[in-house]
């Protein structure tokens, strides 16, 4: 083999090996020392143990405290009784939010797709607008509004800034879907005498069902992680948990972060796993060409 390839292979084997470690480096960190012995110093190992892991849970009121545990002297390592209220904020926004996104994204996305004007274009790129603007300035932007029409910040204030960027997701996965659907059924449909209705029922939501639930789950994804519009558009009793353990790692650098972190990260990749095999082809719910006709 010429010393060329050879050289050119090590390159890019040393360039992967460097972008994955410097991408995956941290959440392997993150994930080792959730597992550490140590109550005082996170990054100073002592041995492994799940009492974080088993502290969290039992906060949330699965299982009980155990006075054996790691740490069970010191009271500060004990998680604060706000971390099951913030996680119920998320749970409520996070599903409010993405199933109203959803709705108001594939109406979206059906408008779109369907209209002939001449500002489809216009549509389109006015869909995408909340996808392109940083987190940061949609956040001050809906402060300032909600300010401004003296709309109290809180669990609702909460909920419509989600919907508000999440709708662009949902319209985005379901458009996708509709560009290569074939509506001759939908034509037939027509002819034969059947109502927008039924043929909306009937024809064109079982073929894009899956994308409908792939948006959705990935707006909860979305939801369930973001920090800063909800750190912003948040008020008192209404804090999410992304925005409690912003606030917490800055007051105190407890184990029990780590667990949380670790914990939030396997379910949004659980969400991530079951949106993708619901968007997977051959997986379709249901196929344009399947659809079983109004008349049937």
């Amino acid at each position: 083999m010429p010393i060329e390839n050879v050289l050119r292979r090590a390159g890019s084997i040393l360039h992967l090996a460097i972008f994955f470690s410097f991408l995956y480096l941290p959440i392997l960190m993150l994930v080792a020392y959730s597992f550490n012995a140590n109550p005082v110093s996170m990054m100073t190992w002592k041995g492994f143990t799940f009492d974080w892991y088993l502290r969290v849970l039992a906060n949330l009121g699965f299982t009980h405290n155990a006075s054996t545990a790691v740490g069970a002297s010191d009271l500060q390592l004990y998680s604060d009784p706000n971390l099951g209220r913030s996680l119920i904020n998320t749970l409520i926004v996070a599903g409010s939010s993405s199933t109203i996104a959803t709705v108001v994204g594939t109406l979206s996305a059906l408008g779109i797709a369907r209209t002939e004007s001449r500002l489809k274009t216009l549509l389109r790129s006015a869909v995408y607008m909340p996808i392109v603007i940083p987190d940061i300035v949609l956040g001050i932007g809906l402060l300032v509004m909600f300010s401004t029409i003296g709309f109290p910040l809180g669990r609702l204030s909460v909920i419509l800034a989600h919907t508000v960027f999440l709708s662009s997701y949902a319209t985005v996965v379901v458009a996708a879907r509709l560009v290569g659907m074939d509506r001759s059924l939908e034509e037939a449909s027509a002819d034969l005498g059947a109502r927008p209705l039924t043929t909306f029922r009937r024809v064109t939501l079982p073929g894009i069902a899956p994308p409908i639930l792939a948006g959705f789950l990935l707006c909860l994804v979305i939801s369930f992680d973001d920090l800063v519009i909800a750190y912003f558009t948040s008020g008192v009793g209404s804090t999410t948990l992304p925005v409690y353990l912003f606030g917490a790692i800055k007051r105190n650098v407890s184990p029990e972060i780590n667990a949380v972190s670790v914990l939030m990260m396997l379910a949004s990749l659980a969400l991530v796993t079951v949106s993708l095999l619901v968007r997977r082809p051959g997986r379709s719910l249901g196929k344009t060409q399947d659809a079983p006709l109004p008349f049937a």
